[in-house]
């Protein structure tokens, strides 16, 4: 079964479970695909080379290529490790839920460590307990009763789904029970949200950090939990900064950002997370998607743009849950938002902006 809904009279935005992908296509490549789901080979052989005679074998050839599996699996259970020698803890709470990490490599966790320092607390022996554990190609996850491993170089994919969990605490929302997670920054206003994204160094922490002087709450950052009925969760993690943006926004800090910084395999990054935020403990109706770029000494730009055109940006390191359901929520949420593409220098422009679109 193909999860589809229709963008306009020529297109649709389709879901297919049996390589995660989102994808926008045209009438003519929907019925294709359609072909080669439902049909057995030879069937299918067949479809082709009764409606397309000339071109059958390559659109064939693409077609396999569009349902070939990526990413391989690691099996969890092949993958041995033992107990470090030497290892850390560091303790946390989030409202009223007490967790413990125990790790050897700082580096390997240094997103969690700089996302979550501003709720660092004593350790407590009823504390929920969270195991790290590195070797020089893998690391484990042990999260209650799953073990998960991950290769070294997919710590940022090992992070997010630490953040998940705590979220999924917080909400008491179990993780497959969200639509997904979304990359992009949510803040509101009035209890309404807007989703921030932009490519690395497009001045996305910059934007947040100026509405969030400006009477904006922080929703959560980079991690957009959204549920089956289109809102986003609150969680309060800390925004990254990489060293190259940190100057502008040291502007902005004046001691009423919490501030720390942690060191990855990628370097050094700063975090920082606004001492008054307000503590949202609900689920934000957001229908408002904006990609935005800082541009110095440039003009305030505003259009609205469409959905199909900001999909394959706004997918760009999100996590949708693999199944018909979750796909058909967001396809539904997704069709439904209004998004817009903002560029600006001056940072009254910017809060003008968003108060507007908002």
């Amino acid at each position: 079964m193909i999860v589809k809904k229709k963008i306009n009279k020529n297109e649709s935005l389709i879901y297919l479970k049996k390589v995660n992908k989102f994808l926008v296509v045209s009438k003519e490549n929907l019925k294709l695909i359609e072909a080669y789901s439902n049909k057995s080979k030879n069937d299918f052989e067949i479809y082709l080379k009764n409606n397309f005679t000339k071109n059958a074998n390559n659109i064939e050839k693409e077609i396999k290529k569009l349902f070939t599996v990526e990413r391989k699996s690691i099996d969890n259970h092949k993958i041995k490790f033992k107990k470090p020698k030497k290892i850390f803890q560091f303790n946390f709470k989030v409202e009223n839920n007490y967790y413990s990490i125990e790790y050897n490599d700082g580096k390997i966790i240094s997103a969690v460590l700089g996302l979550l320092n501003h709720l660092q607390c004593d350790s407590k022996s009823f504390a929920e307990k969270i195991y790290v554990y590195s070797s020089e190609k893998y690391c484990l996850l042990k999260l209650n009763n799953s073990r998960l491993v991950f290769k070294r170089e997919e710590s940022h994919i090992l992070s997010g789904r630490i953040i998940s969990h705590l979220t999924s605490n917080l909400h008491q929302i179990k993780y497959k029970s969200w639509t997904g997670f979304l990359h992009g920054t949510t803040i509101s206003k009035k209890d309404k949200g807007v989703i921030i994204m932009g490519k690395s160094g497009s001045g996305k922490t910059l934007s947040s950090s100026i509405l969030l002087k400006n009477g904006f709450d922080l929703v959560c950052d980079d991690m957009s939990p959204l549920t089956r009925q289109g809102k986003i969760g609150y969680f309060p993690n800390a925004m990254s900064v990489k060293p190259s943006g940190y100057k502008k926004i040291q502007q902005l800090l004046n001691n009423s950002f919490h501030v720390c910084e942690t060191t990855g395999p990628k370097g050094p990054t700063k975090y920082i997370y606004p001492k008054n935020n307000v503590s949202i403990k609900k689920l934000i109706p957001c229908q408002k998607i904006i990609k935005i770029s800082f541009k110095k000494n440039s003009n305030l730009k505003i259009s609205k743009i469409e959905n199909k055109d900001l999909l394959i940006h706004f997918l760009d390191d999100s996590f949708i849950n693999m199944n018909n359901v979750a796909a058909k929520s967001f396809i539904n949420w997704y069709l439904n938002c209004e998004c817009f593409e903002i560029s600006y220098s001056k940072d009254n422009d910017l809060v003008a902006a968003i108060n507007e679109i908002i």
